[in-house]
């Protein structure tokens, strides 16, 4: 058993592998191991992992299953006492699990330096809190920074202790592609009554990596899972006292945008798939409070009163137009 298990997912990263093993066999904390999980690479990336000879190294290959689910795998083959993530094509600095480790904290929060393709740091995101703060206390900035910065649903730069994530069975859920750090984490917030928040950016996170979920494309993801993921935000945010006026107006804004995408891409795909899809929206207890473009309002009050063809009318004439000016382009 050690310190600290490290996992590392890797599908497809034979460019950036060798970097981030690296940086972690350097490290000035030496109790550690890493786990990586190569998820049905078809490139080099297999082979890069198995070049480093280190007893603290494992590597395990399985078939693409997804990044949630070799997250998991790589949980399950953990014997350290602390878990963290470190990304496959992300690096850290030799200190970075000294400054991180807390011997009997619950969870660690440290900050995130983001770097271009020749690893020149463009931007550091650090926590606005310091020190040990109670979970009710860390509500009461949760969304502003949440939404602000995204530190709290960054699989990066964070430290659990192992017996959480087990006592309370909490995995990555493989049905989310985006997101899933963020909902992986809101779990673990439910369950701890600290967090340890540290200033330290020594992860490093590269902006301009292939695979990246920022250029992911909006048909591949579920917007009802994105939805499910703010109802949960919701409900943390309620259990601690800290869902006031400011939290609602901007949940509802977010949803009300989910929302409205789910119908313009479902309207791209027949009425029976847009009158579902507008029905479960309605299910959902999702209403429009008015924000967003002049579009977005037209459909969506049309939506809050229930008009499921008259919108999906409008959605199709929308399209029809956009195509006609792009052919006269």
């Amino acid at each position: 058993m050690c310190k600290i298990s490290i996992v590392m997912p890797v599908y497809n990263k034979e460019k950036y592998i060798a970097r981030g093993i690296h940086s972690i066999l350097v490290q000035t904390f030496k109790d550690w191991e890493l786990i990586i999980i190569d998820d049905g690479s078809t490139d080099g990336s297999l082979n890069q992992c198995k070049k480093f000879r280190d007893s603290r190294i494992q590597v395990f290959h399985t078939l693409n299953r997804g990044v949630s689910e070799a997250r998991n795998l790589g949980i399950r083959k953990a014997t350290g006492e602390y878990i963290t993530f470190i990304d496959s094509d992300d690096f850290v600095a030799e200190n970075y699990l000294e400054k991180i480790y807390r011997p009997d904290e619950e969870m660690v929060i440290g900050g995130v330096a983001k770097v271009d393709i020749n690893g020149k740091v463009i931007e550091r995101i650090r926590p606005y809190l310091d020190g040990n703060v109670y979970i009710e206390d860390m509500a009461k900035t949760f969304y502003k920074e949440q939404l602000a910065t995204g530190i709290y649903g960054f699989v990066s730069s964070k430290l659990i202790k192992k017996s959480v994530i087990e006592k309370n069975k909490i995995r990555f859920d493989s049905k989310i592609n985006l997101a899933e750090d963020y909902d992986f984490f809101l779990k673990i917030y439910g369950c701890i009554e600290q967090v340890w928040f540290t200033d330290y950016t020594g992860y490093y996170y590269e902006q301009e990596t292939i695979n990246s979920a920022i250029t992911m494309d909006d048909n591949k993801i579920d917007f009802f899972e994105q939805i499910n993921i703010q109802k949960k935000t919701k409900s943390f945010l309620r259990k601690n006292h800290s869902f006031g006026e400011w939290e609602e107006k901007q949940y509802n804004q977010i949803i009300s945008n989910y929302a409205y995408t789910i119908l313009m891409m479902s309207a791209t795909k027949g009425k029976k798939i847009y009158s579902n899809n507008f029905n479960r929206l309605k299910k959902e207890h999702i209403v429009y409070l008015g924000e967003g473009g002049k579009a977005m309002q037209i459909i969506m009050s049309g939506y809050n009163r229930g008009l499921t063809s008259g919108t999906y009318a409008v959605l199709r004439l929308k399209k029809a137009i956009r195509n006609v000016l792009k052919g006269e382009r």
